[in-house]
């Protein structure tokens, strides 16, 4: 019988040619070999495939099929693992070298149900990368997603107990299972070390949408304030227009680098 590994690694991909070999990478260097690693594929036509397979044995479980969205993906990759703790790697984002390692390390030192750690965040711009380091804030779940979804990590039988991701959600079932979880009275540890990068281009790697399913979701549950998130999406409407003209504008020779220095200011 093969051993159970300390972590499963579910990567979720679609047309991620140009990012997922990043991803895969960062698992590749691993300082703690102790996981596996699935990916689940929406049906590429990108030549993602390939990029999957050329990290051979990496890989323990690979499939390429139509899903129904994001969190279908995440669930086909739950019913598929074996590992002791879940963790959901996106395919533009990725682990620091000793990310599993510091993770079974905590583990083994807390039994905690769920670990949630620091993100960073990472924007290009102009050839050059912004970084910040951000702190999660657990007591914020029912208003807001108070963890960072790439820097957590879930005892597989808490999705025996909890149930998969719900599908009706398909920008913010992570904030429902997870606040479903705090709610149950799951216990939360917190490992202080940054634990994921999540690479973000801005408002348009955001989707608007969360907000209004995050006050469905509030609503459901009795928390929080769903008529602030209801206001927050139709702000981030607005603001998406708005950032898309100056984006537009920012091309502009004579405004590319106020732009530039307003961005850097925001990401300081």
């Amino acid at each position: 019988m093969t051993e159970r590994h300390f972590l499963s690694v579910i990567t979720v991909s679609f047309n991620s040619v140009k990012t997922i070999g990043q991803t895969l990478e960062s698992l590749q260097s691993q300082t703690s070999k102790d996981f596996e690693s699935i990916v689940i594929d929406g049906a590429s036509t990108d030549g993602t495939q390939e990029i999957v397979k050329s990290f051979g044995d990496l890989v323990t479980s690979f499939v390429s099929e139509e899903d129904g969205g994001i969190y279908d993906a995440m669930n086909k990759g739950i019913a598929r693992s074996r590992g002791q703790y879940l963790a959901f790697l996106n395919s533009d984002d990725a682990y620091f070298p000793e990310t599993v390692e510091w993770v079974k390390a905590f583990a083994k030192n807390t039994k905690a149900s769920i670990i949630y750690g620091n993100l960073q965040k990472e924007r290009e711009l102009s050839g050059e990368i912004l970084t910040r380091i951000e702190k999660p804030n657990l007591k914020l779940m029912p208003k807001t997603m108070g963890v960072f979804h790439p820097a957590t990590f879930v005892k597989a039988e808490l999705f025996e107990k909890l149930g998969p991701y719900d599908v009706r959600f398909k920008q913010a079932a992570d904030y429902h299972w997870l606040l479903c979880a705090y709610l149950e009275k799951i216990d939360f540890q917190y490992l202080d070390q940054t634990l994921a990068k999540f690479s973000t281009g801005g408002v348009s790697n955001f989707s608007c949408e969360t907000y209004r399913e995050a006050a469905i979701i509030q609503k459901e549950l009795g928390t929080g304030t769903p008529d602030e998130m209801e206001k927050l999406h139709e702000f981030c409407l607005k603001k998406r227009k708005r950032n898309s003209l100056i984006a537009k504008l920012a091309e502009w020779p004579i405004l590319r680098d106020i732009y530039r220095q307003q961005i850097k200011k925001r990401w300081n």
